[in-house]
């Protein structure tokens, strides 16, 4: 018997300027809406789409990667695209989830390559490319402030084009690029970070670009770097499992449970970062930063900027005016914690998936800035610490939770039944 296809719907919330929301218009929506997806049934995703890899957001766009039954991939975009950050087909607005097929894509797609991983800045987007026994090929494009795009600064904004790293050297010794294989891409609002694997070495590399003036990229020489530029942390011996940027902070999370963290700590978001062990996943803030634990509670440890309460707790102050501790869920009536599976930073906000104390039932729990109504909750104020925010009172939809992102005044879910 053939499998059944999943249903899915996605779930957004918050800031929607430009349409970056994917739900036909351009007001901030207050609650949880459903995407809609060009020339589908509405509030539905493309036929045979099983599932979305990845969302990746910018300041007023989003991307999507969805994967089909079939096996294949299809790149989606929303928002504005005025800088060419959805390509240099959409140079406006789109309201709704919409394929994304410039020629340089598809210049690749022809040969076979594949669409595996995307990031997004304030206004540019990232694109990492694959083929077995190819090389991995890096795609950006929009806006080329402080360098976003990583191919130097003559660029032409709205023409996609691939980064190249022929250029780069490890103590004086050429690397090829051939042989590199890009892990991992993360963006932050003005600068990114690739975790990339040299094939015959097995060495394991950071790279960067953009804005690194406050240490962001590893030093803090040069105000900012507009082609990929080696950080300079050695993670060979303990390679990366996560990263995660704030707007002028880096951190990164070992495959030991450690972590590093470089860059601003002018609100105190790198705060005691190196007395921590067993993290399985970090996120930021724009300035904050959060470690999720691997221990009995799955502790979210928060410190940083409270500015908007997105700590998620009450700021009990240290002798240096910073403070690091767990946000602050209620508890079961007999006075459990829930178990908290996975979180999502947005610019100032964060949401987390988790279950209540003895359930396999999933929520989503959301704390922080509130103004363009993020947090689904159908007000602007801000949220100090984590409350319910799906599944919603009076909200008719049905599904599982399955995944949970994050954005610049935006929150979304994805549901499948």
């Amino acid at each position: 018997m053939e499998a059944q296809t999943p249903y899915l719907r996605l779930l957004a919330a918050g800031s929607n300027a430009r349409g970056q929301l994917a739900n036909g218009s351009d007001d901030d929506s207050h609650t949880f809406k459903e995407c809609r997806f060009i020339n589908c049934i509405e509030g539905t995703p493309p036929p045979n789409a099983v599932g979305i890899l990845q969302l990746a957001t910018g300041a007023n766009h989003t991307l999507a990667l969805l994967e089909f039954s079939d096996g294949r991939r299809e790149l989606w975009g929303c928002g504005d695209g005025r800088k060419g950050q959805l390509g240099p087909e959409y140079m406006g607005q789109l309201t709704e989830f919409t394929p994304i097929n410039m020629p340089l894509y598809k210049t690749y797609t022809s040969q076979g390559y594949t669409c595996c991983l995307i990031a997004a800045a304030w206004e540019t987007s990232y694109l990492v490319l694959k083929l077995p026994s190819r090389p991995d090929v890096v795609i950006s494009m929009g806006s080329n402030d402080f360098g976003a795009l990583g191919v130097g600064t003559k660029q032409a904004t709205a023409t996609p084009a691939v980064v190249l790293f022929d250029h780069l050297a490890i103590e004086g010794r050429s690397i090829n690029p051939s042989e590199l294989v890009v892990e991992s891409i993360v963006a932050g609002p003005r600068h990114v970070v690739l975790h990339v694997r040299a094939i015959l070495s097995s060495e394991h590399i950071l790279i960067g670009w953009g804005l690194a003036r406050h240490g962001q990229l590893g030093d803090t020489k040069i105000v900012n770097y507009d082609r990929p530029h080696i950080i300079s942390l050695d993670i060979s011996p303990d390679p990366m499992q996560t990263c995660s940027l704030g707007l002028q902070h880096t951190v990164v999370c070992h495959q030991s449970g450690r972590t590093t963290a470089f860059g601003s700590n002018k609100k105190g978001q790198l705060h005691r970062m190196d007395s921590w062990g067993h993290v399985r996943q970090v996120g930021c803030t724009w300035n904050g930063t959060y470690l999720l634990r691997a221990d009995n509670e799955n502790t979210l440890l928060s410190t940083g900027s409270n500015a908007h309460g997105q700590l998620g707790r009450e700021s009990r102050v240290e002798e240096n005016g910073v403070t690091v501790g767990p946000a602050e869920f209620a508890l079961s009536h007999d006075g459990k914690s829930p178990s908290l599976n996975s979180f999502a930073c947005g610019s100032e906000h964060v949401i987390a998936a988790i279950s209540p104390f003895g359930s396999s039932d999933m929520e989503v729990w959301g704390w922080g800035w509130n103004e363009h109504g993020n947090l689904g909750l159908d007000h602007t104020d801000d949220v100090p610490k984590p409350i319910k925010i799906w599944p919603a009172e009076g909200h008719a939809l049905e599904g599982r939770i399955t995944r949970i992102w994050a954005g610049n005044g935006t929150s979304w879910i994805l549901l499948q039944t």
